[in-house]
């Protein structure tokens, strides 16, 4: 019997020890935001200190679920809520990987649409599995019980004309226009997700308080997505690149760069650092290198 009992006691030990060292790292008392390396993409994952998970696009593949394994509880298998920022593949293919691996309880986007066959999928994906969905805009808002709060502040919402018929307001034929900008607020940290929005709507946005902690530079620190008026306007202490290693777009622009450092902001990349973990109290905020 002493046989048997004692590795039972040490494999119940062992079980102890593993769910400790997860919950050591995913606090009740902190939120911890994941920028993703999934290559040449986004996907940000963010835990909350009331465990709620959060996901913000999944790259263009299978990659974000391994950032997933690494950041959430190995017993948590439900993403409650879920956003994509615009319908690009390399922001909504992993999207379909998680959909088929997590229980997640709701799916949130913008009302652009695009021609593409993975854009096709998920939407069947999400029909198919009931996932209760809605498109945002500009104003809409999340507030949770343990003080964090998600502001939508672009696109601008689309509305009918009449039931089922055309709409009217904002039109781009580029979906990276209607792409989702939004700021988390949790106590005094504040951080700015873009997807791949442009500098000319990013300039025309009113922020408050324009400091921010962390901001996501859109479109993986292409030019497009900052000049010299966004960081007059934005004032930022870490700015954060979502890029491939190599990639063939040559992001991070040149230029971006420069700006950063024009402005004295630093930054951290997905393809330099790997996946960033971002971790604050909501008034003190550590960087946690891999």
């Amino acid at each position: 019997m002493k046989k048997i009992f004692f590795p039972i006691v040490i494999s119940l030990v062992s079980l102890i020890f593993i769910f400790s060292y997860q919950t050591g790292q995913l606090s009740d008392e902190v939120l911890t935001v994941v920028f993703c390396d999934v290559g040449q993409g986004d996907a940000i994952y963010i835990r909350t200190p009331g465990q709620v998970d959060i996901l913000v696009d999944g790259g263009r593949d299978k990659k974000v679920l391994d950032c997933l394994s690494d950041n959430m509880p190995v017993w948590d298998r439900d993403i409650e809520l879920m956003f994509a920022t615009h319908p690009d593949a390399d922001h909504i293919a992993g999207l379909v990987d998680v959909l088929e691996s997590y229980s997640v309880k709701s799916f949130n986007t913008v009302s652009a649409k695009k021609d593409t066959k993975i854009f096709e999928t998920l939407k069947s994906t999400i029909s198919d599995k009931k996932i209760p969905h809605r498109e945002i805009s500009q104003g809409d808002s999340f507030s949770l019980s343990d003080g964090v709060v998600i502001e939508t502040k672009w696109p601008p919402a689309q509305r009918a004309l009449w039931p089922g018929g055309p709409r009217e307001g904002f039109s781009s034929q580029d979906t990276n226009e209607y792409s989702l900008v939004q700021i988390l607020r949790f106590g005094d940290f504040d951080l700015l997700l873009t997807g791949d929005i442009t500098y000319q709507i990013l300039d025309a946005l009113d922020f408050e308080p324009e400091s921010i902690e962390v901001f996501k530079l859109p479109h993986h620190g292409s030019k497009t997505g900052v000049d010299d008026s966004t960081f007059e306007k934005i004032k930022v202490s870490l700015a954060i690149i979502s890029a491939g290693k190599n990639n063939s777009y040559h992001h991070p622009h040149p230029s971006v760069l420069a700006l950063l450092k024009k402005f004295g902001i630093g930054y951290k990349r997905t393809d330099v650092h790997g996946s960033i973990k971002i971790v604050t109290d909501g008034k003190t905020t550590k960087v946690i290198d891999n």
